[in-house]
């Protein structure tokens, strides 16, 4: 009995079953189909050779009559009438046998990757990737056609993949070493079927909305992070009062974080307020710095901001002793008696600078109880 990896959902079962028993897909006639497109794919092949071979007897006995036309200047015209007649032969040859462009295929669709990923290429101009197995996604991002070949940019890569437009395989390459070379199958599958999914993280806390951005509540505040940022799976994801958020560019050396927590607090001055960020922060980072404090208000709720500096420690390998720097915010919450904390960093070589994108979070702060 040959056993087989479900191209949906993964799961393994025998490919003469009707349907996968966990998603339903139809994976007798999936992998029937795949075999008869195997077997398609050899014969080319032969037909490779051949037409190899007719080329160069084709070259041989073209080199041989432009010899004999070079030793014999009487049959200069006769090769001028030829090459006139073979040129106007080619030309319409060349209108008549002229591959269709690739802008005449239809790539938009469903496609499975080599590890259990799914890649819609929607028609309205947006792509959709799905990592089943570590529940990684990018959504909404823009894909296009451009001299034969499908761009993708994937903004929480940081990066742009492109393939070669074919109808039923792409084989997607990048020129950053976020993204390692994957081959993408269509399905038979209706794009919808993946558009209507609702894409969740590891942390209960927060969602993933469908233009890609995620939704995140601390306390009764919610807040919006960009696309860039990512939820992996981590020690935070079952923490009540913590959560973790990366964006990183693997490719600059690039990291950047969103850390939120809470703990039961009271009334906040500047003098406590520092202390606290002080100590938090030496938790994650070493040959720490903490700057004066300013007031600030995050959904009705006051709090202090900071300025910090320092270095990664040993716990952001092989990133180690990057320097980076950021701010912390730590606010009284009235409604719970919490401290919140908000601290939001970066690696300091600028690669890419998410100091706007840090203001942007502190703003879309809304509050959602009392």
């Amino acid at each position: 009995m040959k056993l087989v990896n479900c191209p949906i959902c993964g799961t393994r079962c025998s490919a003469d079953t009707e349907k996968c028993p966990e998603c339903g897909f139809e994976i007798k006639q999936y992998f029937e189909r795949e075999i008869i497109s195997t077997k398609r794919k050899k014969q080319p092949r032969i037909k490779a050779v051949c037409a190899v071979g007719a080329i160069l007897i084709i070259v041989f006995m073209l080199f041989s009559l432009l010899t004999r036309n070079t030793k014999n200047p009487d049959s200069v015209n006769i090769t001028k009438e030829t090459d006139k007649t073979v040129s106007d032969s080619t030309s319409v040859k060349e209108q008549a046998y002229e591959p269709s462009s690739s802008s005449d295929i239809d790539v938009s669709g469903v496609y499975s990757g080599d590890d259990h990923e799914i890649l819609v290429l929607n028609s309205d101009g947006l792509a959709y990737y799905y990592c089943i197995t570590i529940q990684y996604t990018e959504l909404e991002c823009p894909w296009y056609i451009k001299d034969d070949s499908v761009y993708i940019e994937l903004s929480r890569l940081h990066c742009t993949i492109f393939a070669k437009v074919d109808e039923k395989e792409l084989i997607f390459k990048s020129d950053s070493s976020n993204w390692n070379t994957e081959l993408f199958a269509r399905l038979d599958v209706e794009p919808e079927q993946y558009l209507t999914k609702k894409p969740s993280t590891n942390d209960p806390k927060a969602t993933i909305n469908q233009d890609g951005t995620i939704s995140y509540s601390l306390d009764g505040i919610n807040y919006t992070l960009p696309k860039m940022f990512m939820d992996f799976k981590d020690e935070f994801d079952n923490m009540e009062d913590s959560s973790a958020f990366i964006d990183q560019d693997a490719q600059s050396d690039y990291l950047a974080s969103a850390v939120f927590h809470k703990s039961s607090g009271k009334e906040l001055n500047s003098t406590l307020a520092k202390a606290l960020a002080e100590n938090y922060v030496s938790g994650f980072y070493k040959n720490t710095t903490v700057s004066e404090s300013t007031e600030i208000t995050i959904a009705g709720h006051r709090g202090f901001k900071f300025i910090i500096t320092g270095f990664l420690n040993k716990g952001f390998n092989p990133l180690e002793g990057y320097e980076i720097d950021g701010v912390i915010i730590i606010l009284y919450n009235k409604s719970s008696g919490n401290n919140d904390y908000i601290m939001m960093t970066q690696t300091s070589n600028r690669s890419l600078d998410d100091t706007a994108i840090f203001e942007d979070i502190i703003k879309s702060a809304e509050r959602t109880s009392f």
